[in-house]
């Protein structure tokens, strides 16, 4: 019974995250920087970047997410980035949707 009491607000709670959270328009992130260095993983890579005023940032690229628009960058290269973004450790991270030149 006190089980059954918990879990419907609960429930609706969840219910309600979820409808504010789909319905919310998403805006995508760009930035354009040089890479500075790739750390290759199972699906993609992720590399680290800098902007032109010197702020770091990493861009997580994925083969999955990306499919035919997948590339692979180099050390050096000026590239535009959009997609998605994230924190991890105080520092942004970028969920690769698209690369530009």
């Amino acid at each position: 019974m006190i089980r059954r009491i918990i879990a419907i607000p609960a429930m609706a709670m969840m219910t309600t995250v979820l409808m504010v959270s789909c319905s919310a328009p998403s805006k995508v992130f760009s930035a354009k920087g040089t890479v500075q260095n790739i750390e290759f993983g199972k699906d993609g890579y992720t590399a680290a970047l800098k902007d032109d005023e010197g702020k770091d940032f990493d861009a997580v690229i994925s083969r999955v997410k990306l499919q035919a628009g997948y590339r692979e960058l180099k050390s050096g290269e000026v590239v535009k980035l959009s997609g998605d973004t994230m924190s991890l450790d105080n520092r942004l991270r970028i969920i690769v949707n698209k690369i530009e030149p």
